[in-house]
C-alpha cells in the first residue's frame, strides 16, 4: 500500500534503512563489511568515532564524537553546538573514520534523549504556530515591513529561533526596532527569542510547496545544501534563456539546472554542433537538431534534402564518447565527511576529418554574424 503522506514515506524509508543496517547489510559503498572499516586514506592521522546527526529533515548532515553508548539510527540525541544545547536525530551510525578527512572540530553527544524527553520535545514544538501568529501581529503593530517564516523551538522549550524575509529591501528595520520586537516577544512567550532573516531560497526550504516538475521542492525535501547554478547550465541543456522559464518558485534559478550539466558538457564535448557539416553513412549532410541524452542527430542529407537520424555510434563517434566516458569532465567524487572542489576542464571541440580546422572557424563565424543580423 503506497504511503498516504510525504512523512509516512520517510518513516519507512528510514525504517528500511535502519533494518538494512541492524542486519549487517552492505550499504552502498560505506565499507561496513570490510576487515579495515576505517574510512578514508590510509595516513597516520588517527582514528574517530563520528556519529552523522542531522537537524532537520532536508538539513546538512553534522558529525560528533559519539557517546560512551553508543546511538543507533533514528534516536534523537542532545548536542553542543555554537547555539548552546540542541536536538538532533542520528542519521548514520557511528563508525570509525580518519582524521584528516574531519573538517574543524568535533563536538560531542551529550546523552540519547528518552521516550518522555522525545514527547516532551514534540509537545513544546506544537506551539510554533501560536509563535508565528504572535510574531506576525506584533510585527505589524509596529510596521516593520518584514514577513514572518517559521518558528524553531529548542528541544526544552527555553528558546526559540524565529525567520523571517524582508519583501522590500529597502525598508529593512534597523537593528534596534529588530531589539524592541525580540524583548516584547521574549515576554509574550516566556522565552529566548533570535530572530534571523533569510533569503528567497531559505524562505522557499522553510516554507516548502511543489516546484515546476509536480514534486515537492528538493530544498524542502531531500537538498542538504543549495548548489552553485548559473545561466550556463540552462544554455548547456539548450533551455530557454529567460529567467522566468528556468527559476523556482523563490524566483531564483531552478536547483535541478545542476542536476544533468555534467552529463550534458559531456556529450557536448564529442557531439556535433548544430549547422555542421558531417560525414554519415548516407552521405554528407547539415546537422539540424540533436537529442544529447539520448546520443541522436538529425542531419539534413545534401543529396535529397532529407532528414535522417543518426545515433554517436553510427557517425563513428563512440569511441571518442568512450574516452569522454573514462575521463569525465566535471565527476563528483565520492569522499565521505569532506567537500571537495570540482574543477571544470575545457570544452575541446573536433571538428570532422571531412572539414578543415580553418573552414569550420570561417563556418562558426559567419554562422554567429549571420544570426545576430537575424536578430537585429
Amino acid at each position: 500500500m503506497p504511503p498516504a503522506t510525504l512523512d509516512e514515506a520517510r518513516a519507512r524509508a528510514r525504517a528500511r534503512f535502519k533494518d538494512r543496517l541492524v542486519s549487517g547489510e552492505k550499504i552502498g559503498e560505506c565499507g561496513c563489511s570490510e576487515d579495515d572499516a576505517v574510512i578514508g586514506q590510509r595516513d597516520d592521522s588517527p582514528a574517530e568515532c563520528v556519529v552523522g546527526v542531522r537537524f532537520r529533515d532536508s538539513g546538512r548532515i553534522y558529525y560528533f564524537h559519539s557517546a560512551q553508548e553508543e546511538p543507533e539510527v533514528g534516536d534523537w540525541v542532545v548536542v553542543a553546538t555554537a547555539r548552546g544545547e540542541e536536538a538532533g536525530r542520528v542519521v548514520i551510525a557511528p563508525h570509525q573514520v580518519r582524521r584528516s578527512i574531519l573538517q574543524g572540530e568535533l563536538g560531542r553527544i551529550r546523552r540519547v534523549m528518552s521516550g518522555d524527553d522525545v514527547a516532551r520535545m514534540e509537545a513544546v514544538r506544537r506551539g510554533a504556530p501560536d509563535a508565528i501568529r504572535t510574531f506576525g501581529e506584533r510585527s505589524r503593530a509596529r510596521r516593520l515591513g518584514i514577513k514572518p517564516i517559521s518558528a524553531d523551538y529548542s528541544f526544552d522549550g527555553s528558546a526559540i529561533h524565529l525567520s523571517y524575509s524582508v519583501p522590500d529591501r529597502e525598508g529593512t528595520p534597523d537593528s534596534g526596532m529588530l531589539r524592541d520586537l525580540a524583548q516584547e516577544l521574549a515576554r509574550t512567550l516566556g522565552c529566548r527569542i533570535e530572530l534571523r532573516q533569510v533569503g528567497p531560497r531559505d524562505e522557499a526550504r522553510l516554507l516548502g510547496g511543489l516546484g515546476r516538475c509536480g514534486r515537492t521542492l528538493c530544498c524542502s525535501s531531500w537538498l542538504p545544501v543549495f548548489p552553485e547554478i548559473s545561466m550556463s547550465m540552462a544554455k548547456n541543456q539548450d533551455l530557454p534563456l529567460n529567467p522566468s522559464k528556468v527559476s523556482g518558485v523563490c524566483g531564483r534559478l531552478l536547483c535541478c539546472l545542476s542536476y544533468e550539466n555534467d552529463q550534458y558538457r559531456q556529450m557536448k564535448a564529442v557531439m556535433p554542433r548544430l549547422g555542421q557539416t558531417i560525414e554519415t553513412p548516407g552521405g554528407l549532410g547539415l546537422v539540424v537538431s540533436m537529442h544529447l541524452l539520448r546520443e541522436l542527430v538529425t542531419v539534413r542529407m545534401e543529396d535529397d534534402n532529407s532528414e535522417v537520424t543518426f545515433r554517436s555510434d553510427e557517425l563513428g563517434m563512440g569511441a571518442s564518447r568512450a574516452q569522454a566516458s573514462a575521463h569525465p569532465i566535471a565527476q563528483p567524487l565520492s569522499v565521505p565527511l569532506a567537500t571537495i572542489s570540482e574543477q571544470a576542464a575545457l570544452e575541446i571541440i573536433v571538428p570532422p576529418a571531412s572539414q578543415s580546422p580553418e573552414a569550420s572557424t570561417a563556418k562558426r563565424r559567419r554562422r554567429r554574424r549571420s544570426g545576430r543580423r537575424g536578430a537585429s
